[in-house]
């Protein structure tokens, strides 16, 4: 192989890495986002996204708008869920927001346009540590030596 073909073989190389799209961005674990996660009823999930540091899930269910909003304000005020927020927007979606001993969680619930049933929309965010507690002090000091009597 001439080492012009050798140079343009490593330049035509170089160009397509330069050309290709990066990296999707990395989702969260399932668990870190959705630690406990309530689903309405016959979900089927028709996307995913999200960022490093929160996921999103639309969901769709055949149940009526109705039936699923109740679901969720009923599960969303259960166990160690507490139901912050309730709002219904002027576009007929209900807004809700939640918190519990884990990652909060809003969900959008909406009738579908395109068949009867409901979508869902659920994001989760990753919760960061604590960063507001005090630290520990620490402790460097020794502790005192035996003394001898």
């Amino acid at each position: 192989m001439s080492a012009s073909r050798v140079c343009l073989s490593i330049a035509a190389a170089a160009l397509l890495a330069c050309e290709s799209e990066p990296p999707p961005p990395t989702l969260p674990a399932f668990g870190k986002a959705f630690s406990n996660l309530p689903l309405p009823p016959n979900p089927q999930i028709i996307s995913r996204a999200g960022s490093a540091d929160a996921l999103q899930l639309t969901l769709f269910s055949p149940a009526e708008t109705a039936r699923v909003t109740d679901y969720y304000r009923s599960a969303l005020t259960q166990g160690n869920w507490r139901l912050v927020s309730d709002t219904k927007s002027s576009d007929g979606s209900t807004a809700l927001y939640a918190e519990h001993d884990g990652p909060p969680l809003w969900v959008r619930i909406w009738k579908a346009s395109d068949r009867p049933g409901t979508m869902v929309q659920l994001t989760g965010a990753v919760m960061a540590r604590d960063t507001t507690r005090p630290k520990k002090p620490s402790d460097t000091t020794k502790p005192p030596s035996p003394q001898r009597s």
